[in-house]
């Protein structure tokens, strides 16, 4: 069993198609058979399922690439590693974001991290914050952004950032100057995500006679339904700057404040490479740097 060999059938089953892999993987589609027949013969078991659309792993497919795709990891990181010792942080990074928040700081990272280490490579993730801690504690992510939680379990972190979150509705909902209570909230049909999301959990903690006119757990459809006025919602700040700044959704502030504490966390027992460090070291820069635009309240550095 090669790196080769797994790299090859990561691919495969990424794809779902031979023809597919091996036209990205720039091999012939005979040798990329053979790879496979040859691990499947060493493992004396049958990792793939032909069928018209293509192939799907078998039930030992699927653990041989899960297991592979670490092992991939683990290879590309101890490269890095080496290579960083006379060079420039260099590699992939896998980074996990919630989506509440990837819209606001994904993209400015990136530009900033091509700008400073044109070898680093980002492989950004958005998703919900108890996906993103499973993935990191697998090793799936080198870096994720979560939601702190009592259930942070073995994740190294470091508090990072609290936001405040604040009732949304389309342009014009909101009057001057307005705050919207717990009473007031009970009293408008929402768009929330569906249980058990954190988001909703904190927001029915606050107002526990809220309740969702409809239930929404995409990010991009849930701003759509209160843009043309379907229901408000609550979100933090950072999540509608633009759309407030263009003009496309209004906000006004809770009374009592409704908070949460994201924090940086990094998988347990694992080294962190110098790309690692890097990116660690330019969300760091970047929170900060943006906190006053976007309204976070920064946390102090790691002890």
């Amino acid at each position: 069993m090669t790196l080769a060999q797994l790299a090859s059938f990561v691919r495969i089953v990424e794809l779902g198609s031979f023809s597919r892999a091996a036209a990205s993987l720039r091999i012939a589609q005979p040798a990329l058979s053979r790879q496979v027949r040859a691990l499947e013969e060493e493992l004396d078991a049958r990792l793939l399922e032909r069928h018209a659309r293509g192939v799907t792993p078998t039930e030992a497919g699927e653990t041989l690439f899960e297991h592979a795709r670490l092992i991939l990891r683990g290879a590309t990181d101890a490269r890095s590693a080496v290579t960083a010792l006379s060079a420039e942080p260099a590699g992939v990074v896998a980074l996990g974001a919630p989506s509440s928040l990837a819209t606001a700081l994904l993209p400015v990272l990136a530009q900033r991290i091509q700008a400073r280490y044109p070898r680093l490579r980002l492989h950004l993730i958005d998703g919900f914050s108890a996906t993103l801690h499973q993935w990191a504690l697998s090793g799936r992510l080198d870096l994720a952004i979560l939601y702190q939680d009592a259930a942070m379990g073995p994740l190294p972190n470091r508090p990072l950032l609290v936001e405040d979150l604040v009732a949304v509705g389309p342009a014009g909902h909101f009057a001057p100057n307005q705050a919207v209570t717990p009473t007031d909230l009970a009293g408008s049909p929402l768009v929330m995500p569906a249980r058990p999301h954190r988001l909703r959990l904190l927001i029915e903690g606050w107002s526990p006679r809220c309740y969702a006119r409809m239930e929404v757990d995409s990010l991009p459809a849930l701003l759509d339904l209160v843009r043309t006025g379907f229901g408000c919602t609550v979100l933090a700040y950072s999540t509608i700057h633009a759309a407030v700044t263009e003009g496309r959704l209004s906000y006004a502030p809770l009374a009592p404040k409704l908070t949460r504490t994201l924090v940086l966390a990094r998988p347990p027992q694992r080294r962190p490479s110098a790309a690692q460090t890097a990116v660690e070291t330019e969300i760091i820069a970047l929170v900060a740097e943006e906190a006053d635009r976007l309204r976070w309240s920064v946390l102090g550095p790691p002890p």
